[in-house]
């Protein structure tokens, strides 16, 4: 190896290259040239910028119909208008609130299809207050499981059919009902009017859960009055646990005996 390729290992690239452009300086050259001419004076184009695009919020998707339960237990208020319509414009006869049962649009928001008519003369000596008829009633309120077990104790109380009426405070089966709701929605005003029309000598209702119908306060009166009628009253368990529980059958019959002792 030369002497002057030993010296040229000993600079490194960036030695080699700020002897470089020291050498141009030297020379007279401190600028850099470009073949193509530069008009440095002209303003910089600027990038035309297209406006944001407003964003746009997605439609509100409308609330999904409600389910008959939804609409069984839609509370008081807002635009709904009362069950079974205003109160002046309630049938007059019974043989008209019987029809009116079956077929006003106010009743319920599912039509008349399916409703069950009270059934029973005018003046009976007792009436029965159902919530709702029994699924399986067919077209004949209390004809099912629940109708033959209320069969069997008016035997047992000496009562016919035909000395009963029968009705109940919905005109079909509906889930979980809230009465408080129910009877603010005018479904208490109605049901009285019902028990004034059908005029019975006693009146005995299956379900504390009815109370709100009969009663502003909850508790349901010995005494229900209706203008100037005053009916006995005597709250029985549902039949349902009528039914299926022999304690209440007991006590059910216990209070019988009292209530028709004095009433």
């Amino acid at each position: 190896m030369t002497m002057t390729a030993m010296h040229l290992q000993d600079f490194s690239s960036r030695e080699a290259l700020a002897g470089a452009l020291a050498w141009w300086r030297e020379a007279g050259v401190d600028c850099t040239f470009a073949d193509e001419p530069t008009d440095w004076l002209a303003q910089a184009e600027t990038a035309e910028v297209a406006p944001a695009a407003a964003k746009v919020e997605p439609a509100a998707k409308p609330p999904p119909p409600r389910t008959a339960m939804q609409r069984a237990l839609a509370p008081a208020g807002g635009d709904e208008p009362p069950i079974g319509g205003a109160a002046a414009q309630y049938p007059a006869d019974l043989e008209a609130f019987r029809e009116f049962w079956l077929t006003e649009p106010g009743l319920d928001e599912r039509g008349p299809a399916g409703r069950i008519a009270p059934r029973g003369p005018q003046g009976a000596k007792l009436m029965l207050l159902v919530a709702q008829p029994d699924p399986e009633d067919g077209e004949r309120l209390l004809a099912g499981p629940q109708g033959r077990l209320l069969a069997a104790i008016l035997r047992a109380m000496g009562l016919a059919e035909e000395e009963t009426y029968f009705a109940s405070a919905l005109p079909r089966p509906a889930p979980l009902p809230d009465w408080n709701a129910l009877a603010a929605r005018g479904l208490g005003a109605l049901t009285r009017h019902h028990i004034a029309l059908a005029a019975p000598q006693r009146l005995m209702v299956f379900g504390r859960g009815l109370a709100p119908l009969l009663a502003g306060g909850g508790e349901l009166p010995p005494v229900l009055q209706l203008g100037d009628r005053s009916i006995p009253l005597m709250l029985a368990p549902r039949l349902d646990r009528l039914a299926r529980m022999p304690g209440h059958r007991k006590q059910f019959w216990t209070n019988w005996l009292e209530w028709s002792a004095h009433a």
